[in-house]
């Protein structure tokens, strides 16, 4: 089951731009609570917890509020324009006993042989989509990738899903591509584009010395007629 990181909020004393800016000034980041038939919460978090908190592969969080505890699921995380600094974040409110739609992310096994052999490594996808109930969200999807050879693919419909959980085909169909590996790209031929180049070269001499053959031979004529 995926981690439950517990985060303590604080009532955020005004709405808009300008109060978000002080919040984050503050060391806090605005967030919002949706859901449940409840109504919505305009709240904060201290930067620092909450940042650490989204580097974990937590997908659930306790969020206290007013001393009461609300698991929750993140839906959507706002940074700024160079994704440095966590702006926002819009949380919903669950029941730990529903079914729910996350992504989890895959834990690669091993080595593709066809690594070994010259080939490629294209990794598509990074994680899964996943519907499974709340409390029982994986942590990881582990994919071992050992045996892919070179030209071969593994699909999502392919991956050996932890017990209770589902691909989620309502984002992800069962031929998509997760990883696979792909053949070496041919080398160019570079010694034949010397050569030729070498040839040219060669030929650009030649031509440049029978003008200078003509030339002379011309001179030559002038002189004679001259003398």
């Amino acid at each position: 089951m995926s981690t439950l990181t517990t985060l303590e909020t604080q009532a955020r004393p005004g709405v808009g731009s300008r109060a978000s800016r002080k919040a984050r000034n503050d060391g806090f980041v605005p967030v919002n609570i949706y859901g449940h038939g409840q109504s919505n919460a305009s709240l904060t978090i201290k930067t620092h917890d909450l940042v650490m908190a989204l580097n974990t592969t937590a997908q659930i969080f306790t969020l206290t509020v007013d001393g009461k505890d609300e698991s929750c699921l993140v839906r959507e995380v706002q940074y700024d324009t160079y994704g440095q600094y966590v702006l926002h974040v819009d949380f919903t409110r669950i029941d730990m006993s529903e079914e729910v739609h996350v992504d989890v992310q895959l834990e690669f096994r091993g080595h593709p042989v066809g690594v070994a052999e010259g080939g490629q490594q294209v990794t598509h996808h990074a994680s899964l989509a996943v519907v499974c109930r709340a409390d029982a969200i994986p942590e990881t999807v582990l994919l071992d990738i050992a045996a892919i050879e070179i030209g071969s693919v593994l699909h999502a419909g392919e991956i050996e899903m932890p017990a209770g959980v589902k691909l989620d085909e309502s984002k992800m169909g069962v031929d998509e591509p997760i990883i696979g590996v792909a053949a070496p790209k041919a080398e160019e031929p570079e010694v034949e584009e010397e050569a030729e180049a070498e040839g040219e070269g060669e030929g650009a001499e030649g031509e440049a010395g029978g003008e200078s053959g003509d030339a002379k031979a011309s001179d030559g004529g002038k002189g004679k007629g001259e003398g």
